[in-house]
């Protein structure tokens, strides 16, 4: 969950997990908070934890907040958040959330089981059946109670936001309505495990391999059973691993693309141009059978950072007063989608501003999006005119992208380092405001010389002084250019005709800026490396390779302003943005991070290296290092460590874990180790290790 990344993924947030993890163990409540200096103290929230059972026995811990000062017999709809993070009850992950406590829902977290103070065996996946069943087993519980007026929703952000998204595609009869916050159905394609069905690994995939199994604060590390149930059970990273194709598995048949009714029930969508999941915004927008309203602003993971923020709590309750509470506040009637549009902007990876205007659409599919189609060209330009055919060709160097990071996420550096070995086209100086939102497509004519290869098509905006900020990319296995579920290796040396949709965005290009379009087939360490060197040959001009752009007319500055108040935020200058400074999101990875990469020219390898503590240097701490082999992008290694510090009766106690991956032609060679230290000693400890073949990978 992209519940993952700085620079990198979320399968749900690794900030939101550390957070939540380290957030556990330090018994951060968010009810007994101090109350801000100068500000009126609160009436505390009535916490109450319960322990349901499930069909199958097993009970799990569902936290409840309700109201303070609720009268003796008051009823209140009821809004369900579940995760496996383990937070303490009362911590619902962000701070406003606390808002719809206090304006009068009840508000329940219910954590999955075999995580957290849930009894049970950790499930084997992420959005298990046992999870979803769980949820639903739940909300019809919920709507039964006496304080319950038998209303209920769900939200959350990253897994919370996934997991509401799958419940209500089960559409169980009391859930009303759901709001999800950086969030995605398609797992498969756009979490982090096989991101456009390319494996990938990060900082997630340690962290989740360490932290899910580490136990509450209030109960015995060293209990046997709980050991058993949790520090036993097989490493996530490994299971997803032996799934490298789309199915069942990934819950393919609740994506809303391939099943409208997934989305029947009301949905209010929240995404940011900075996380991995924007794209399921569109897709919620274009292939829902239900209501479905959305913003997206110019944030990462966090919902607020970068800023400009938004009063996205206000935009919540809102939601949930129209289908909860039946308020007649014409929610429906006011513009469906709300959509930051970015300017350019310095590619400073902590920037606190991104410069932009707020725009509001009355209905997205009434929207004033003009697909037009612009060519790439012999003489290495991009633009509305084809020139003669002609073709170009680029020998594969796996080592291309390190500039992006590790994923579509955050504000990634200056591009041109990672472009410097790919394929480019820019197009002539805009000669004024030229304005995109929406998905661009890339249309490849295109041929290989092996049978397994990806590609990789960026979008960046190339300043006067040759500054080159990305806007927005894409990736395809393609092996898996006819059918995810059932992939085909490519035939060497046929011309294939690739589609490659490109991640929902937003761009309002300057005068004198360019268009750049960037084609490889590597874009290291965000995507593992296919297994053999490689030479692409890419048709340009008449009857080639094309890039499709989704352009909007400009708006009036009072539209602007206007579609800025709706959202309780504001529009943002380009010299306003470039002065605001730097700054940090707790949420997200832009934060404390230790990241480099190096060039060992001799041995022919680029190695790039993260790590990072969100809370504590000395509570907990990840660090994750990629490898690639210029020479033999087969021969790709990653190795990650990860720890978690807590005490228990007096005595200091660690989690840890190590995952490496290293692959050949056929396979990936996989271990993992899993220690348990008591007062500096191992006291368990446990080992997997399997050699999985390469599946069209």
């Amino acid at each position: 969950m992209f519940g993952k990344s700085a620079s990198g993924f979320s399968a749900s947030c690794a900030a939101a997990l550390w957070s939540a993890a380290l957030a556990a163990l330090a018994v951060l409540v968010v009810a007994s908070a101090p109350a801000r200096a100068g500000a009126a103290a609160k009436p505390p929230l009535v916490l109450e934890t319960r322990r349901l059972p499930m069909q199958d026995g097993t009970r799990v811990s569902v936290c409840l907040a309700k109201p303070p000062a609720a009268r003796r017999g008051q009823r209140f709809p009821v809004l369900l958040t579940v995760d496996g993070y383990g937070g303490p009850c009362g911590s619902f992950g962000r701070g406003w959330y606390e808002d719809f406590v206090r304006a009068g829902y009840v508000v329940a977290y219910l954590h999955v089981r075999g995580t957290g103070e849930s009894d049970g065996t950790l499930p084997a996946t992420e959005y298990s059946d046992h999870e979803i069943d769980d949820a639903v087993e739940t909300i019809d519980w919920l709507s039964r109670q006496p304080w319950s007026t038998g209303r209920i929703g769900m939200f959350g952000t990253s897994w919370s936001g996934f997991t509401s998204m799958l419940v209500a595609a089960r559409r169980p009869p009391a859930l009303r309505a759901i709001v999800a916050y950086m969030a995605t159905e398609n797992i498969y394609h756009e979490d982090v495990r096989f991101p456009d069905g390319i494996f990938h690994l990060d900082d997630y995939s340690v962290a989740a391999d360490v932290m899910l199994v580490a136990t509450p604060p209030d109960r015995d590390p060293f209990d046997e059973r709980l050991l058993r149930q949790r520090f036993d059970q097989q490493p996530w990273s490994l299971t997803f691993l032996r799934q490298q194709r789309d199915g069942e598995f990934w819950r393919r048949s609740q994506r809303r693309d391939l099943d409208p009714t997934a989305g029947e029930v009301p949905t209010l969508k929240v995404g940011a141009w900075h996380d991995p999941y924007r794209s399921a915004v569109v897709r919620a927008l274009e292939h829902s059978s239900g209501p479905v309203h959305a913003v997206i602003g110019p944030w990462n993971h966090s919902a607020n950072f970068p800023g400009p923020t938004a009063d996205i709590g206000r935009l919540s309750l809102d939601w949930w007063d129209h289908f909860l509470k039946g308020k007649r506040n014409d929610v429906l009637e006011r513009p469906q989608v709300y959509a930051f549009m970015r300017r350019p902007h310095r590619p400073i990876v902590t920037r606190a501003l991104i410069p932009g205007e707020w725009r509001a659409f009355d209905r997205w599919r009434d929207a004033p999006v003009e697909m037009r189609r612009w060519s790439l060209n012999v003489d290495r330009s991009v633009g509305p005119a084809a020139g003669a055919a002609g073709q170009h060709r680029l020998r594969m160097v796996p080592s291309t992208g390190v500039s992006l990071g590790i994923g579509w996420i955050d504000v990634p550096p200056d591009q041109r380092l990672g472009d410097s070995t790919a394929l480019l086209y820019e197009s002539a100086p805009f000669a004024g405001e030229v304005q995109i939102l929406g998905e661009p497509v890339a249309r490849l004519s295109t041929a290989i010389d092996v049978n397994r290869a990806n590609w990789f098509v960026k979008l960046s905006d190339v300043a006067p002084d040759g500054t080159t900020t990305l806007i927005t990319g894409g990736a395809l296995n393609g092996a898996h250019r006819e059918s995810s579920v059932a992939p085909t290796p490519l035939e060497p040396g046929r011309r294939y005709e690739l589609t490659l949709p490109l991640q929902f965005t937003s761009w309002i290009f300057q005068p004198g800026h360019r268009l750049r379009v960037s084609v490889a087939n590597a874009l290291f360490p965000a995507y593992w490396p296919s297994a053999e060197p490689l030479e692409m040959t890419l048709e340009v001009g008449e009857g080639g390779s094309t890039l499709t752009l989704p352009v909007v007319p400009p708006q009036s500055a009072e539209a602007a302003e206007r579609a800025a108040a709706a959202v309780g935020s504001r529009n943002v200058t380009v010299a306003e943005a470039e002065t605001a400074g730097t700054g940090a999101s707790e949420y997200t990875w832009n934060g404390p991070v230790r990241s480099q990469w190096a060039k060992d020219d001799i041995a022919g390898t680029t190695t790039f290296t993260r790590g990072f503590q969100w809370v504590s240097p000395d509570g907990e701490d990840i660090t994750v290092e990629f490898t690639v082999d210029d020479d033999d992008p087969a021969r790709a290694s990653f190795v990650g460590r990860a720890f978690l510090r807590s005490e228990w009766q007096g005595q200091p106690v660690e989690w840890r874990g190590t995952t490496e991956v290293r692959s050949d032609p056929a396979a990936f060679e996989y271990r993992h180790v899993r220690q348990l230290l008591r007062d500096g000693k191992v006291v368990r400890e446990r080992e997997w290790k399997e050699r999985v073949p390469r599946d069209h990978q």
